[in-house]
């Protein structure tokens, strides 16, 4: 069963915090971002969204978006740069639906989509970027681009 999926709350935020952290332990990253940071950057400035994964006893799941503006178009666009699944919760969608809800948003804001995680050393974390559809849009790296339209 996938848990209710929401746009992240500032009581989240340690939980998502949590998480994160988590995924940073990944290769080549280092997780440095404070907590008052990451509310500064999305709920004081807009500067980021985070989509969670909200079951009763907590959140399983998140996926941070930046909001950035095309400095050629003037478009904003979204990018999605961090998804994580708690790893008892994974292969059970929550990463897609994650991915679908911030896909969703973009779609009702016009804006571009774009993910940009999906780095081939990741196991577990980032395998949602890579299921659910995106093309490569920048060979060789890791960045992917999901047509919305």
């Amino acid at each position: 069963m996938i848990p209710t999926i929401r746009e992240a709350v500032p009581d989240d935020l340690p939980q998502v915090h949590r998480m994160l952290a988590l995924l940073n332990r990944q290769p080549g990253d280092i997780p440095l971002m404070s907590l008052e940071a990451l509310h500064h950057q999305t709920f004081d400035l807009d500067q980021a969204r985070i989509w969670v994964a909200a079951e009763p006893e907590g959140l399983v799941g998140c996926a941070l978006v930046l909001r950035r503006r095309n400095r050629v178009t003037g478009r904003i666009g979204h990018e999605l740069i961090q998804i994580f699944v708690d790893e008892w919760r994974r292969h059970a969608g929550i990463g897609r639906a994650l991915v679908a809800a911030a896909q969703a948003r973009a779609r009702a804001e016009a804006a571009d989509f774009r993910m940009a995680d999906a780095h081939p050393a990741r196991t577990g974390p980032g395998s949602a970027e890579r299921t659910t559809g995106p093309e490569d849009s920048t060979p060789p790296g890791p960045q992917l681009r999901i047509a919305l339209g």
